[in-house]
């Protein structure tokens, strides 16, 4: 399973209505929809009823579209670094007044266009905006030390329930709204958490195996490895969350 699969939605519906009944609250209602990467070739290759761009996926990408709609977010927020907000702008702009179709682009069947720009279209958002603070690593940088074996097999556990839930999804046998709410339930919530943020703590007198710019080899004690490892990509979630608090101050927003 992909780590980025963590954020929510068995809370979709829950946090739509939990919003629509709080209309007139002052504080900011807010969506987190994790999602599988639908645009990846390897995703949907060999796998038919994993194309978004099949004809029932793309009635199922509608009815989850409306279903969000009922929440009536102010903007959008997506997984694309703020510097990439001008290809953003020019994209969703082209798309918004007809003059582009997700089918030309390589990576169309993308959770950013399918969902975000849909939604975004559809409600008359000016733009969607882009949070995210790339990392080119994985959580399989943590391969050696003291306690590996036990790391490796909760994230190979891990990875076997999220292998479950997208294999259903590719077979057909799952539809595409409780594909997204199976992925953001609090089993897959609560797994995610533990596998990146409790368990690497035990794993002892290693090193880390990434050459990523924003890992300072010497700042990684061998002892604590795991527990640095943590820090590591907690660290990409604080940038990210930089990064939403100077989105457009709004009174409800959406994040895939």
């Amino acid at each position: 399973m992909n780590v980025r699969f963590y954020l929510l939605s068995y809370l979709i519906i829950f946090t739509l209505t939990a919003g629509l009944a709080q209309q007139k609250s002052s504080k900011t209602q807010i969506i987190l929809l994790g999602s599988a990467h639908f645009g990846q070739e390897g995703f949907y290759k060999d796998a038919p009823m994993a194309d978004l761009f099949q004809e029932n996926r793309q009635r199922e990408v509608n009815q989850v579209n409306t279903q969000l709609a009922r929440f009536k977010p102010d903007l959008i927020l997506i997984e694309r670094e703020p510097g990439e907000q001008a290809q953003v702008d020019s994209l969703y702009g082209l798309y918004k007044s007809n003059r582009l179709s997700f089918r030309d682009l390589s990576h169309g069947r993308a959770e950013q266009y399918q969902i975000a720009y849909a939604l975004a279209k559809q409600l008359n958002l000016p733009t969607v905006f882009g949070v995210d603070y790339y990392i080119g690593t994985s959580n399989r940088i943590l391969n050696q030390g003291q306690h590996i074996d036990y790391y490796l097999n909760e994230l190979n556990a891990f990875s076997n329930l999220g292998n479950s839930v997208i294999g259903a999804f590719r077979a057909g046998t799952m539809r595409l709204s409780d594909f997204l709410i199976k992925l953001n339930s609090p089993e897959v919530l609560q797994e995610t958490y533990r596998v990146m943020y409790i368990t690497p703590a035990k794993v002892r007198q290693g090193k880390l195996n990434t050459n990523d710019p924003l890992l300072d080899s010497t700042r990684i004690s061998s002892d604590y490895v795991g527990a640095d490892f943590i820090t590591y990509f907690y660290n990409r979630e604080l940038r990210i969350y930089s990064n939403i608090g100077n989105w457009p101050k709004k009174s409800s927003g959406f994040w895939l």
